[in-house]
């Protein structure tokens, strides 16, 4: 029997596990030689390859839109149900972490909106530096609904004074009786339990299962499904479709691309060798497998020119996009001779889920020219881009590349 699986689910972090590298086969690549020679027909000329062009926006945003939240917070609401309505006072606190990209303030905000419950943002930094008082005293006081906190990671700072305000909401979330939700980035949560121990203060978190290769061809075909036209991917390789044809598998991509139905997998359908070099390389992390996936798309110029045309169609038209493999796309890298100065920058960016050049340099051993130096060598590279209200972060694009190199230069890093 062929068993469909939920595309999003929720599990513990000790369950987390980032999905492996696939193993080098030898033959692989005799194999494919060989069944071209004995398959030539079933090829896409590469004369329609030879002048590919980047994929306009308008058509960019259709082949791969913005996956929305929605079913990630119907997931988790799914997951909460049993705590929702239980009567043990030792399980009033839930805790649900994800790594950058994960949007799990936002689907965490999203869910207490929909169930009618409190949720209160992060104080400013200011008022983490003097203890929080104010803060501390709205989110303490006694109500029969539900509390959600969905930046748990913004409630301290890396500072001999910045931790008082954390310690203090630890204190009371050990004793209070309201039903609280709690939302950290990855980050925080490894510095936390480094600190403060929050690991063993707070019940075991809830995390989103990783995208592995089985999931992402399920997934990225239902982001295109969702509008008109059809969109043909296939491998700049070799023209070959990377998407299986199965009957039932197109069946499955259209009911997942249905309004309020729960997107679902098989896992037991052969896994493309590009998805598991992909789901591995974003560490399972889907906003990073979207941002990889757009960058890989191309077009022929003949498919460009149709383009134009597109807003007056009715009909299914057919489009043919082209996917690069993700190893040959332009992507940021740490130069191996990156001083200190640079990784303490990108490290303390990371803990605190992006951080203000001013803040930067009260936190650090730097001064302000310093710190604005090394941001400006930092965005040169790729490695760190900013916001309109001036917060530095580590672009998703970039993500696996920095915290590869944190990792390896002995730096705390998160579970994912």
């Amino acid at each position: 029997m062929q068993v469909y699986k939920p595309l999003w689910e929720y599990i513990t972090m000790p369950q987390f596990q980032t999905p492996p590298a696939p193993a080098r086969e030898v033959v692989r690549k005799e194999v494919t030689s060989f069944w071209k020679r004995l398959h030539p027909t079933r090829l896409i000329k590469r004369d329609g390859r030879n002048q590919l062009c980047a994929i306009p926006p308008y058509l960019l945003n259709r082949a791969a839109p913005p996956p929305n939240l929605e079913q990630t917070v119907a997931a988790l609401d799914q997951a909460l149900e049993g705590w929702r309505f239980s009567k043990e006072s030792s399980s009033v606190v839930k805790v649900v972490v994800g790594p950058p990209g994960s949007s799990m303030d936002q689907i965490v905000t999203c869910l207490a909106q929909k169930n009618n419950w409190q949720y209160i943002g992060p104080p400013t930094s200011q008022e983490i530096l003097a203890g929080g008082d104010r803060w501390l005293e709205n989110v303490t006081r006694d109500d029969i609904t539900p509390l959600a906190l969905p930046q748990l990671g913004k409630c301290y700072l890396r500072h001999q004074d910045g931790l008082v305000l954390m310690s203090r909401l630890l204190d009371w979330l050990q004793t209070t009786k309201r039903r609280c939700l709690l939302a950290c980035d990855s980050w925080a949560w490894a510095y936390l339990s480094n600190a403060l121990q929050i690991d063993v203060m707070l019940p075991t978190p809830l995390t989103l299962a990783p995208m592995d290769g089985a999931r992402l061809q399920f997934w990225l075909p239902t982001l295109a499904s969702a509008y008109r036209g059809k969109f043909v991917f296939r491998d700049v390789n070799d023209g070959r479709q990377l998407f299986t044809t199965l009957d039932n598998y197109a069946e499955r991509i259209e009911q997942n691309a249905q309004e309020g139905q729960m997107e679902r997998y098989g896992d037991w359908i052969g896994v493309n060798y590009y998805f598991k070099q992909l789901a591995a390389h974003s560490r399972g992390m889907p906003q990073v497998v979207w941002q990889l996936w757009r960058r890989s798309l191309q077009i022929s110029h003949d498919v460009k020119d149709q383009v134009a045309h597109l807003k007056n169609r009715t009909g299914k038209d057919e489009f043919t996009v082209w996917v690069q493999p993700w190893n040959r796309l332009d992507l940021p890298v740490v130069p191996g001779a990156t001083g200190t100065d640079e990784t303490m920058v990108m490290h303390t960016i990371l803990l605190h889920g992006g951080m203000t050049a001013p803040l930067l340099g009260y936190l650090l051993p730097l001064s302000h020219n310093q710190v604005r130096r090394v941001l400006h060598h930092l965005m040169a590279l790729g490695l760190v881009d900013n916001e309109a209200d001036g917060t530095w972060y580590v672009p998703l694009l970039a993500y696996p590349a920095v915290r590869q190199f944190m990792e390896h230069e002995g730096y705390l890093v998160d579970a994912f």
